[in-house]
């Protein structure tokens, strides 16, 4: 009995030892330990520990401030990424960030839609991706010189029959601690229509003094003739006539250039009245009269009894229409021409139609023909005396109108232009 109590005596006090660390130690150690690995994982919640001795509460109450700092710092850096996200998204450059390895890091979806790439490049090599021995040279050398380094090259896209024009700038990324250069930043800008418009620009101004030059030099010629003296009536008269119809040929061609430059400019507020389609029509036919005549040519006119009116600016739909029976007229068949014009409602629109009984136009030509100066055949308009610039006129005032206009031609067959233009209501 006596050595049953001393037992007690022993056991009671260890058991309460054992208790006391396990509450106190123990327990708000593997707490502690738990709250370590759920931080670890990501999980910055709130630190909440129930009890503990002051050691491990004031453990926690770090451990809880290292938590909060980094939730507040996961929450900057998600807002950084979604920024940049948008910011990289929304541009229309294309950037692309390489390691110093030049595997790429990351790249926008301009980057990617310039080179026509699907899915993603993250984690490929640049060489793999963008196939450019250019852009791969402008990388190349930023990353051995460290310097900002730019190019500008053409490649053509896989499936993309167009080439694309893309001038890039490369930049050296250096690391903080070291210096050295970590990456590469890559800004794509594509420049493909810029120099589309410098081609035609420079194709403009090229057509231009051509089509001066030639007028010119036939009127030069004479007046150097006519300087020398001693011509007799008949070569004066000639000389004049010569001189007169090439600077017909100017001013027309300079008026043709004042109209494409009036009608191209925006903001152009067209000056419309309700108007009387068929009326229109009968005046450009009878203001071609003289052509007709002289030409041989048989030009029909259909209209049905009752045309609605249209909201039409007189003055510019007759210069369209003068255009398209002179285009008519000059291809023609050069025996027995014909030119039908009619004029019929289709639905909300009414169609205008210019055919002939000409050779008709190659297919290969008929995408251009609304062009500036393009010339079916290289110099067909030229020898017939057109400026090039008739159908282009023609396309800019029906738009101007808000219709369209299209051709329908076979080599052979002759062709058709047709202006639909809307009801108004």
């Amino acid at each position: 009995m006596h050595r049953s109590f001393e037992w007690v005596l022993i056991v009671l006090p260890a058991g309460g030892l054992i208790w006391w660390l396990w509450v106190v130690l123990v327990s708000p150690a593997r707490e502690l330990l738990s709250v370590l690995r759920r931080i670890a994982a990501g999980d910055f919640r709130t630190v909440m520990l129930a009890g503990g001795s002051p050691v491990l509460r004031g453990a926690a109450d770090d451990l809880r401030v290292v938590a909060e700092t980094l939730s507040r710092q996961k929450t900057l850096l998600a807002e950084e990424e979604f920024s940049l996200a948008m910011i990289l998204g929304s541009m229309t450059e294309g950037v692309v960030i390489t390691g110093s390895d030049l595997r790429i890091r990351l790249a926008n979806k301009a980057a990617l839609a310039m080179f026509n790439l699907p899915g993603t490049a993250t984690g490929l090599l640049l060489p793999e991706v963008f196939i450019s021995h250019e852009l791969q040279g402008v990388a190349q050398r930023a990353a051995a010189t460290g310097e900002v380094q730019h190019g500008e090259f053409a490649l053509g896209i896989p499936g993309l029959s167009q080439r694309c024009h893309l001038v890039v700038t490369a930049a050296a990324l250096k690391a903080p601690e070291s210096g050295a250069p970590d990456g590469l930043l890559l800004v794509l800008h594509d420049v493909t229509r810029l120099r589309e418009l410098e081609s035609v620009r420079r194709e403009f101004v090229a057509n231009v003094s051509h089509e001066f030059r030639t007028p010119l030099s036939v009127i030069n010629g004479y007046l150097e003739t006519l300087e020398q003296g001693e011509v007799g009536k008949e070569m004066l008269l000639k000389s004049v006539a010569v001189m007169q119809r090439h600077c017909t040929r100017l001013n027309r061609l300079i008026e043709d250039l004042l109209t494409i430059s009036r009608m191209e400019e925006k903001g152009v507020v067209l000056e419309t009245t309700p108007s009387d389609l068929g009326h229109i029509l009968r005046d450009v036919v009878q203001q071609t009269e003289r052509d007709i005549c002289q030409r041989g040519v048989e030009v029909t006119l259909s209209l049905p009894e009752a045309l609605p009116r249209l909201e039409l600016d007189v003055h510019r739909i007759e210069q369209a229409f003068s255009n398209l029976l002179a285009n008519a007229l000059r291809h023609g068949a050069q025996q027995g021409g014909r030119v039908a014009i009619s004029a019929n409602q289709e639905g909300s629109e009414i169609r205008i139609s210019f055919s002939d009984n000409g050779p008709g136009i190659p297919l290969q030509d008929q995408r251009h023909l609304f062009e500036r100066f393009y010339r079916v055949g290289g110099d067909r308009a030229r020898q017939t005396g057109g400026t090039g610039l008739g159908l282009s006129i023609v396309k800019n005032v029906v738009l101007a109108h808000g219709g369209r206009v299209t051709l329908e031609s076979k080599p052979g067959e002759g062709s058709t232009f047709s202006i639909f233009l809307r009801v108004s209501r």
